[in-house]
């Protein structure tokens, strides 16, 4: 390691990654990335690789147990959770089977394992060294939240991390949180037959997307047994010898044997020293402009670190960006994402892009709404599907604002809204060309032709 360096990149998640690999030139320009724990990141680590693994396990499960309807005998699935957990862990390992070559390879020096404190002006402290830096680039991630819930702590509970370290599944667990990383834990837990009950203060599950999309996931957990607490306040948590106690404002209570915490991540500005470099930050993230720059001229972040959107792909097109203009000192690279779609990978999938109705609605737009039901497509009947939709929103001149998907494909067939709304193509454009029969995406064509009349 070198006493300077042109840029330094604190984070080799999806954000640090590839902002190296996008300015390494064989190590012409001096570049170090610094990672703590593991190459990666959040996602590949504990969040999106390992979890999707077991959507797709507890999918089978699922399956199994649903076999009748297909004409077959159902059964009950018989499993291992140490193999179950073990092959999502071998799905993480061969993500990161290169570890930290391609990095060398590309002319970038590495300091792993090690963390990196910021200790002043373009300064950090890694290890026992103090090291110079023409720019830095934050690239660190969130921590999840935990939140301020009496006894909580004393109780203990589980985090996205520690719940894919389990050796055993809890008979019963609740898990507090009702987004997409609480509901997808819910339905994998569930599905390997734990009790699970999901605590939301909001009145819906998944707050953010289309209350319709809410509504379906919500009839899909009830009919799995998911004993689902929403719009109420957890006040309290006691340990006793059976297990955990969840006390609510109403005052009921439920008794789990874990509890697991997944409402959100939130940034620890102490952790790296951002006070002492006087870079601006709360408790959702660091403060960037349109440049990514962050408070200091020097200082660039990217990434979940930023707040905002928290997905791999959000984060793979800032690093680049942000290093960029953190080369140039002050470059002119501007992040202003028009399209980003986003998946909750739970059975039946949820996918959406752009706009909600409400919020085009506040936006100002004179929207044009359709909605096809998945129960209505003979795909659907086909596969056993009946929960679900699509609904898109569109302004009156035709220009798609916004999809939203439940299905069983939701996630793949998200992508023809992306192109339209990419493209700038009518919606009625692509409401009049064919769609393959029999598949789900013919209920994207049904959609657009109601928004487009």
């Amino acid at each position: 390691m070198r006493s300077a360096y042109d840029l330094v990149i604190v984070g080799g998640g999806a954000a640090g990654s590839e902002a190296a690999f996008s300015v390494a030139d064989g190590g012409k320009t001096s570049i170090l990335l610094v990672e703590s724990h593991h190459f990666g990141g959040t996602c590949t680590n504990h969040g999106c690789v390992p979890t999707k693994a077991l959507v797709k396990a507890a999918r089978v499960a699922q399956a199994m147990r649903g076999a009748g309807k297909f004409g077959l005998e159902p059964v009950e699935p018989r499993f291992d959770w140490g193999r179950v957990i073990g092959r999502a862990h071998e799905v993480r390992d061969y993500m990161l089977r290169f570890g930290k070559q391609p990095f060398l390879d590309a002319g970038v020096d590495i300091q792993f394992p090690a963390e990196a404190m910021l200790v002043g002006e373009r300064r950090l402290k890694i290890g026992g060294d103090t090291i110079e830096a023409g720019a830095v680039l934050l690239a660190t991630g969130l921590q999840p939240f935990i939140p301020p819930i009496d006894g909580l702590a004393e109780a203990g509970y589980l985090d996205n991390e520690s719940a894919l370290e389990l050796r055993n599944l809890p008979r019963r667990l609740a898990v507090l949180g009702a987004g997409p990383i609480g509901s997808e834990f819910a339905q994998i837990f569930a599905r390997f037959g734990v009790r699970v009950t999901v605590v939301e203060a909001a009145e819906r599950l998944l707050p953010p997307e289309e209350p319709e999309s809410g509504a379906a996931l919500r009839e899909a957990f009830e009919a799995e047994g998911i004993d689902l607490r929403l719009g109420t306040k957890l006040t309290s948590v006691t340990r006793s010898a059976t297990g955990r106690t969840l006390h609510f404002a109403e005052g009921a209570t439920v008794e789990v044997d874990e509890i697991l915490v997944a409402v959100g991540r939130c940034l620890d500005g102490d952790w790296n020293g951002l006070n002492a470099a006087g870079i601006e930050w709360d408790r959702k993230g660091v403060k960037v402009d349109r440049h990514l720059r962050t408070s200091q001229p020097w200082a660039y972040a990217a990434g979940d670190v930023t707040g905002g959107m928290l997905f791999t792909h959000t984060a793979s097109a800032m690093g680049p960006i942000a290093a960029r203009n953190a080369l140039a000192g002050g470059g002119t690279e501007v992040y202003e994402p028009r399209i980003v779609p986003r998946v909750t990978f739970t059975d039946p999938e949820i996918a959406s892009v752009g706009m909600t109705e409400q919020q085009a609605r506040e936006a100002g737009h004179r929207v044009k709404i359709g909605v096809a039901r998945v129960k209505d497509a003979e795909k659907a009947e086909i596969d056993g599907q009946s929960i679900g939709q699509v609904k898109v929103v569109a302004d009156a001149d035709g220009q798609l604002l916004g999809c939203h998907i439940v299905c069983e494909t939701a996630g793949d067939m998200i992508h023809e809204a992306v192109a339209i709304m990419a493209g700038r193509v009518p919606v009625g454009v692509v409401a009049a060309e064919m769609h393959a029969y029999p598949t789900l995406s013919e209920l994207m064509r049904s959609a657009l032709s109601e928004a487009a009349s």
